[in-house]
């Protein structure tokens, strides 16, 4: 049985990041293993984040940047548009930047990366059972095993059927169209609009132009429940003809994607030697389903720890745990349909410039908090402050 000093259990997004945060660290001597049942060879997904530009004017300190990944952005957008209930327009980010990485250049950024290190070995397996040891984190794939001092796992499936929790789903299909008219701004990416029947659901469309013929055009949903494919493409072919003047359009690529809403609560630390990443830790926000930026932040506290102080653990403050009862009460807003998305979005995207994005990065403080939360609905979210503390008591 083969004995490395760090084993990464899955290979995506979070696993690789891991990896390169590792060997950026104290830590790039050591012996790792990274396990994935997928070649990472194609653009499989997108990650779009918001990031703040004084981020790399501010410090000289490369610590200060969240990501290393700026030279290999598709996209930055310094504008943003929106379409809700009451608003149709550019919003004011204030200092913000849009911001868009596809997996094959990350795949491939990582992939050099990782090749100048002959301590890293990666394997294509599937994982078939990872369990906690005296011995360290024991890891069977393709019936091989492995042990480490640590496994990071993002592999383990979150089983969002507790009724004491918050668990939908956002699920989008979007399309890569190219036009025959010039009809998109090409500085100018639109996060929501909400144009479209909602369905009883949270459901709007998102425009991402790379230049005036071409644009990612992506249908996105908030509920419990998954469509049928023809279904996601019905509703983008009727918005691409009803608000696109395209004269015409192929599409070029095509993207599917399911991510977790959930407020479950998650063990990032579930043994002595395993650590759970990305979904599987809780990295998701469960409020937005924003994955991306976060990861970044909380790897990067998992490999200082470990290089300072020998463990992986990171250390959450009692205070920032409220933005996780803030997530359950939102969530409960849209579970029960407490008052129409659409409006809710437009009342957090048009009263709250800059805030907005400060809270959903959980960066506020609390006196922030409480005017973002004076601009929303006061009955459906007391309501559902309520009806989470209930279901918490009950569970």
């Amino acid at each position: 049985m083969k004995k490395y000093d760090f084993i990464i259990a899955g290979g995506g997004m979070a696993g690789l990041s891991l990896a390169y945060y590792l060997l950026q660290s104290p830590l790039r001597d050591r012996r790792i293993l990274i396990l994935d049942r997928e070649q990472k060879n194609r653009n499989d997904r997108t990650w779009c984040f918001w990031e703040r530009e004084q981020q790399k004017t501010e410090s000289t300190d490369s610590s200060a940047l969240l990501h290393p990944f700026e030279s290999i952005l598709f996209r930055t957008w310094n504008a943003i548009s929106f379409h809700g209930t009451t608003y149709a327009g550019e919003l004011d980010m204030r200092g913000y930047q849009y911001k868009m990485l596809r997996g094959i250049d990350f795949y491939g950024f990582i992939d050099t990366e990782l090749a100048k290190w002959p301590n890293v070995e990666r394997k294509q397996a599937t994982i078939q059972r990872i369990k906690d040891t005296p011995q360290g984190g024991f890891v069977i794939a393709d019936d091989e095993p492995y042990i480490a001092d640590y496994v990071f796992d993002s592999t383990f499936a979150l089983k969002l059927d507790q009724p004491e929790n918050h668990n939908l789903l956002q699920h989008f299909k979007g399309w890569v169209i190219t036009t025959s008219m010039p009809c998109f701004d090409s500085k100018c990416a639109e996060i929501m609009d909400f144009r479209i029947g909602q369905g009883g659901d949270c459901r709007f469309i998102y425009v991402l132009p790379f230049n005036e013929k071409t644009a990612l055009v992506e249908f996105t949903i908030f509920n419990s429940a998954l469509l049928a494919d023809e279904e996601y493409d019905v509703e983008l072919q009727q918005y691409i003809d009803r608000f696109l003047p395209t004269g015409g359009y192929e599409i070029c690529e095509t993207e599917y994607g399911v991510i977790p809403m959930s407020d479950e609560p998650t063990q990032e630390n579930p043994s002595e030697h395993i650590v759970r990443i990305g979904t599987a830790g809780g990295f998701t926000k469960a409020s937005t389903g924003y994955t991306f930026h976060r990861t970044q932040r909380y790897l990067q506290e998992i490999v200082n720890n470990l290089a300072t102080t020998g463990k992986p653990n990171r250390t959450i403050p009692w205070f920032k745990r409220r933005f996780k009862l803030y997530d359950s009460i939102f969530l409960n807003v849209l579970e029960q349909n407490r008052h129409p998305a659409d409006d809710i979005f437009t009342r957090i995207y048009t009263e709250n410039p800059r805030r907005v994005f400060k809270f959903l990065d959980e960066e506020t403080h609390f006196f922030e908090e409480i005017q973002l939360f004076a601009t929303m609905p006061f009955w459906p979210f007391l309501s559902a402050f309520f009806s989470v503390l209930r279901r918490k008591i009950a569970g």
